[in-house]
């Protein structure tokens, strides 16, 4: 290395940790509604993606309107009347008249399931509040279902829709779930035993084999298509609030989702679905913001069904909880995941933010990610976390997490901002990640079998050690700063399987090696060729 480029080096670090300090400072990371992804525009801006995507436009109803007080419907008021069979003959004599609008109109009302239609846009009037019955038995008879990654047939969901098209849910209104009742039931999940028989020959899983305290979805698309859903409000929803399953051409946007209370209280799922867009919303959820899956192990391995090609843009998560993030994927992945674009979020006192979560026995690929612009303040847990060994050891193929492309992200307070964790026998490969910077962080990076990894134009200030690295082959860190208060040297270099790492930033003084690690295993200078 010659001195000259060492002089350019520590220019071109001192010029980035000024940047990434301005960029604190005068731009800063907002909090509560004080945000740019406050109010969606009107019109659907044109999807720039690095991956085919189609046109997204407002759906076209025929211009007609089905108020549901026309049908029968009266406010709960003081007698919990029930509206839910008015709301039924409305959709009836819209789908009859070849679809419309069907109205919620402003006031307080009660209703058991809705059952959606092909070419209705069930509209929620501003000042609308429309509540769901607290009797278990006005969910029967049992609906077909996707639970947790597992097909099933279980209690409808709040609202249900099943191989339709051409649908909307609009308006300013509020859904209010009431989910309490249905909370005191926990997360029953036999899931390892179930997906290893047809769901004909199950047992025990699901309303529909018997199995009591399984609770529905808010809202479920079941392979639906043209999807649009814009403008209301969800709250105290009894499990996952939006849940699409095998559905295309959808678009979800200026949401707000309120579940904090409800555990698996996941905000928008994705579930082996395709062509979609989601901004503008707002998430307060007690589980995964918004979160993309594609079902589990064998019977997910078997469907193959992939949740792909799929914008995320403009949106605000905050107090998201229960140890999950802003954007999930995973951790059913057995369908694949792939071909997603993330831009432009803020998430706020959420347990994690960008996360990948998988596991033996998932098996199939979750790769093509590109993650791009966003702000983090006040994270519980990892900012960024990936974690194939999710819920432990396990059995069966193991998954491959690939091609995932993370910048320009901003942390302010956080545990751990940056932690990779692959398995032994498959590691996570291709990663890049560029313009990253982490203020406030108890820790810094911890690597862990890891390949093909790409770290540019870092900067970590941390109390305890800024990185560590335990089996990481063919890497390189390109304008990486770390700053800790730890006695010790910035950089830990672990593992017997490490090696060809390219780190121009770091001297032996400032590495530690242990565990099978050589000082030979770095190499100081870029290579001159094609970098």
């Amino acid at each position: 290395m010659t001195t000259k480029n060492n002089m350019l080096r520590q220019k071109n670090k001192k010029i980035l940790l000024i940047a990434l300090v301005l960029s604190f400072i005068s731009c800063g990371i907002t909090s509560g509604q004080n945000h740019k992804f406050s109010e969606a525009p009107r019109n659907i801006a044109p999807v720039d993606a690095p991956f085919e995507m189609p046109v997204f436009e407002r759906p076209v109803f025929p211009d007609q309107t089905f108020d549901i007080r026309d049908f029968g419907a009266r406010q709960k008021n003081n007698n919990n009347h029930k509206s839910t069979d008015a709301i039924h003959r409305a959709i009836d004599a819209a789908t009859t008249a070849g679809g419309g609008k069907v109205l919620i109109p402003r006031g307080n009302w009660l209703t058991g399931p809705i059952h959606l239609k092909s070419n209705i846009n069930l509209h929620l009037e501003e000042g609308a509040s429309l509540y769901f019955s607290e009797d278990k038995e006005d969910y029967l008879p049992v609906v077909k279902h996707r639970y947790e990654g597992v097909e099933t047939y279980n209690y409808s969901s709040l609202i249900y829709a099943k191989n339709i098209e051409n649908v909307a849910i609009t308006g300013k209104g509020i859904l209010e779930g009431q989910g309490e009742h249905w909370l005191k039931w926990g997360t029953v999940q036999p899931r390892a035993t179930a997906t290893k028989v047809p769901l004909s020959r199950r047992k025990n899983f699901g309303k529909g084999a018997g199995k009591e305290g399984m609770r529905p979805s808010f809202v479920v698309f079941w392979k639906s298509k043209n999807i649009f859903i814009e403008g209301i409000t969800l709250r105290e929803s009894p499990m996952w609030n939006i849940h699409l399953i095998y559905s295309s051409h959808i678009v979800v946007r200026d949401i707000t989702i309120n579940s904090v209370e409800s555990h698996n209280g996941d905000g928008i799922v994705l579930d082996s679905s395709s062509d979609a867009l989601l901004e503008y919303n707002h998430l307060s959820t007690g589980d995964d913001a918004i979160v993309l899956k594609s079902g589990f192990n064998e019977e997910g391995l078997e469907i193959n069904i992939p949740t792909e090609n799929v914008v995320i843009r403009n949106y605000y998560a905050y107090d998201v909880r229960t140890g999950s993030g802003g954007v999930v994927f995973g951790s059913e992945t057995s369908g694949g995941i792939r071909n997603i674009y993330v831009h432009d979020a803020l998430f706020e006192k959420c347990d994690r933010g960008i996360r990948f979560k998988t596991a033996r026995g998932r098996g199939n690929i979750t790769e093509n990610i590109i993650i791009s612009d966003v702000q983090m303040k006040n994270i519980r847990y990892e900012a960024i976390n990936f974690n194939t060994a999710y819920t432990g050891a396990g059995v069966g193929p193991s998954p491959l997490v690939r091609n995932i492309e993370i910048r320009n992200v901003k942390i302010d307070g956080v545990p751990n901002a940056i932690v990779l964790n692959g398995l032994p026998e498959k590691w996570i490969e291709n990663i890049y990640m560029e313009n990253i910077s982490a203020i406030n962080a108890k820790e810094g990076i911890r690597l862990g079998r890891v390949k093909n990894l790409v770290m540019k134009d870092i900067y970590v200030e941390s109390e305890a050690r800024a990185m560590i690295a335990d089996d990481v082959y063919e890497v390189t860190f390109e304008n990486v700063e770390l700053k800790d208060r730890a006695a010790g040297k910035p950089f830990l270099l672990m593992g017997r399987y490490s090696g060809a790492i390219v780190a121009p930033d770091f001297s032996d003084e400032n590495v530690d090696f242990e565990k099978g690690a050589e000082k030979n295993m770095l190499v100081k200078d870029l290579p001159s060729a094609d970098w």
